[in-house]
């Protein structure tokens, strides 16, 4: 657990009572490191290759591109990325070397495993639909879920405070009976302006008094 819990026990009460889980799925079920070291350096390299450039140079521009695009949708548009960079950025996702980079985090697994039979599980991510389709061939988790959602087929993302409206509107389900676990704070800001509370996985801030786990096997662990 890390230290940016208050008072977890006065939120956690009634989580029983809860009929709907939201959860992201890149740093609470999947470790991020996949993501990170694709645009980080995978694709800055092979950008290198493409236009005959030194890699300095490469990781300076595709950088300042992703930095322009982050909170956008078209940051996480594969197609979108495609057509600016030149390059088949699915093709390289699926890779070898970057599949085998995909991983599980701590406790996901048993998490699903633990409350998918009598809570209604909603996958919630900003991944690009071929993104999702990736990671699901290497950890197959599709059955845990009653519906599988990528923000930008809604035409917003979690950052913004619209796709959350929508979002409950697609679902038909009450967020006064909901909660999401997410791990993006500006995400977990956007969801409470719609009135979706939310448990922070990883070492944010603390907002709002919202209790914050290292992972899954922490937060299931403190559930009474």
């Amino acid at each position: 657990m890390s230290n940016c819990i208050n008072d977890d026990t006065v939120y956690m009460m009634d989580f029983k009572g809860l009929e709907n889980i939201l959860i992201d799925m890149d740093g609470v079920l999947l470790d991020t490191e996949y993501d990170n070291y694709f645009w980080q350096k995978h694709i800055p390299l092979k950008y290198a290759e493409l236009k005959s450039i030194d890699t300095d140079q490469a990781i300076k521009i595709t950088h300042t591109l992703f930095n322009f695009k982050k909170g956008n949708k078209d940051w996480y548009d594969l197609d979108y990325w495609s057509n600016m960079l030149g390059l088949d950025v699915e093709k390289e996702k699926l890779s070898d070397d970057m599949i085998n980079r995909i991983k599980l985090k701590k406790g996901a697994v048993e998490f699903l495993d633990k409350y998918h039979n009598d809570k209604n599980l909603y996958l919630v991510t900003n991944a690009h639909r071929k993104t999702l389709n990736i990671k699901m061939q290497k950890f197959p988790l599709m059955n845990y879920f009653k519906m599988l959602i990528c923000s930008h087929e809604l035409r917003h993302v979690k950052e913004e405070i619209p796709f959350w409206f929508i979002l409950r509107n697609k679902l038909g389900i009450d967020y006064n009976k909901s909660i999401l676990i997410e791990d993006t704070i500006d995400n977990v800001k956007s969801a409470y302006h719609a009135g979706l509370r939310s448990i922070l996985i990883g070492d944010s801030l603390n907002y709002k008094d919202m209790p914050c786990f290292n992972d899954l096997s922490s937060f299931s662990s403190s559930l009474k």
